[in-house]
């Protein structure tokens, strides 16, 4: 009996280990984004502790995994904003859906690295593109973890891009630009995408 025990607990901490290096993510981090001790990370990934049912669940969320380690089926990625349909018919961005994207890992942090792993298709607009890239960066950034390695190979923008509007209003947007975006020429608010959490649980 203690032998299925052993076998099971390398199994599982062999599982989470694997999974958070396709990820990225040190130990730390994935402890960060699970709400579960640094020290219980790595006994579980070293085969020296059986982890309880709430922190498998815990751990298999922040990988983006179900515990049967099978994708999460209404999880949204970020990779999936790149598709034509996410795009106005002027080839604009849908704001509406990198909102939305941006909600659920604002309701659901430990998702982070999950969301925003997999890098997005070309998107036939590097606006697009960038901006994906630019949400990607922020994101890793707010929960101080590394952005995913795919975000290194988009090119920023050649020439500066900014939101319409008044003078002012491009003013206020150029103060609000959060470094990941300004970095890749474009000026944009970070309110244009992260909603005040305040307002919008009011």
């Amino acid at each position: 009996m203690l032998a299925i025990i052993l076998t099971v607990m390398n199994a599982v901490g062999s599982l989470i280990r694997q999974e958070r290096e396709v990820l990225g993510l040190s130990t730390r981090h994935l402890a960060k984004l699970a709400g579960v001790s640094y020290p219980t990370i790595s006994r579980i990934e070293n085969g020296h502790e059986e982890p309880r049912w709430g922190t498998i669940q815990k751990i298999a969320a922040a990988l983006g995994k179900s515990c049967s380690f099978d994708e999460v089926p209404s999880f949204t990625r970020l990779a999936d904003l790149a598709e034509p349909t996410t795009r106005t018919a002027g080839n604009e961005p849908d704001w509406t859906r990198l909102r939305g994207f941006v909600d659920q890992i604002a309701q659901h942090p430990e998702l982070t690295a999950a969301a925003t792993a997999d890098p997005p298709p070309l998107s036939g607009s590097r606006l697009v593109d960038n901006l994906l890239a630019a949400i990607a960066e922020k994101l890793a950034t707010d929960i101080e973890i590394r952005a995913p390695g795919w975000v290194a190979m988009v090119e920023p923008l050649d020439t500066p891009w900014e939101a319409s509007g008044t003078p002012r209003r491009r003013a206020i947007a150029a103060e609000q630009t959060p470094p990941e975006f300004a970095a890749r020429n474009i000026t944009l608010a970070a309110s244009a995408i992260w909603r005040d959490r305040s307002m919008a649980t009011a």
